[in-house]
């Protein structure tokens, strides 16, 4: 297989669901982008092998100049088995609770949440963190500092502190080894996590869903502060501009259901997916998205108060 320069993050089979009418069965498919950023501008028309896109972000390069492409590799074969499911699963009506379905979707996902170019810089800040906490404790002989337990969440954990000299002067390269290292460590993990929960689809029979950069979303709706194993935790995961996957832990409700988008339209889902990300991806100019997102919040608050 082809080693690629400029690594997507959302793989282009994904996005390519959610570019246009007019360019989705061409070779050069194009989706509408809008970004959060300020300056980012209006909306654009772009070919989709321009977005979520970075260089050599899964391969890392050595000290002697070398590159590890070992998760690119891996990336390469899941997204090639998702590729083959994905149209039926985008479009059609099937098996949820499909073992073989549920395992491969489970895992695309979590590798979708994992491999997200910001989660190098939440290495980075932890990294940041605790170089600052524990410059400030007492030192051996050897520099490294004197602490044999931390404490987490009220659990005392042992430390070694014997690499603690080469972890302090980590660089950017070493953050970008480390991320590539967690991908492929908690992925099943995480899967496993999704598989446990009760999934449901909501579908529309018109194309009203869209995208982000960081498509996979996860939310409490009575904590600030969850994971995704947190008891209570809802995530959701825009399939295509027809289907929105559910998974939540509402295990007296019947599994496996596809449910028809209600009559609040795509409105608080597509209001969700744009918070959680940083780019708005679409089949139709993001604007009218934007209108409805707005009409719908009118509403609620008039609503609700």
């Amino acid at each position: 297989m082809t080693r690629p320069i400029n690594q997507h993050w959302v793989p282009r089979f994904y996005l390519k669901h959610f570019s246009t009418p007019e360019t989705k069965k061409s070779k050069q498919p194009q989706a509408w982008v809008f970004s959060k950023d300020d300056g980012g501008g209006d909306p654009i028309l772009t070919n989709i092998r321009n977005i979520c896109a970075k260089r050599y972000l899964y391969s890392p390069e050595s000290e002697v100049g070398l590159r590890n492409w070992s998760l690119e590799s891996k990336l390469q074969d899941l997204e090639y088995l998702l590729a083959q499911i994905w149209p039926a699963f985008a479009e059609e009506f099937i098996a949820l609770d499909a073992e073989s379905i549920r395992k491969a979707v489970a895992l695309f996902v979590a590798v979708l949440y994992l491999r997200h170019p910001s989660n190098i810089e939440v290495v980075t800040h932890l990294h940041q963190q605790l170089a600052s906490i524990f410059e400030k404790a007492p030192r051996g002989s050897d520099g490294a500092p004197l602490i044999d337990a931390i404490e987490i969440d009220g659990k005392r954990l042992p430390f070694d502190s014997s690499g603690w000299q080469d972890y302090n002067k980590s660089t950017k390269a070493d953050h970008q080894k480390v991320f590539v290292d967690v991908v492929q460590s908690e992925a099943i993990v995480l899967a496993t996590i999704l598989l446990k929960k009760r999934w449901s689809v909501i579908s529309s029979g018109n194309p009203v869903f869209v995208t982000s950069d960081n498509p996979v979303s996860k939310q409490h709706q009575s904590r600030s502060a969850f994971g995704f194993g947190t008891e209570g935790v809802v995530v959701t995961f825009p399939v295509s501009p027809t289907r929105l996957l559910v998974m939540d832990d509402l295990f007296e409700q019947p599994a496996g259901q596809y449910y028809e988008l209600s009559n609040s339209g795509p409105g608080p889902y597509n209001l969700l997916i744009w918070r959680n990300g940083s780019l708005m991806i679409s089949h139709r100019n993001s604007d009218a998205v934007m209108r409805e997102m707005i009409e719908w919040a009118d509403r609620h608050q008039s609503e609700h108060g």
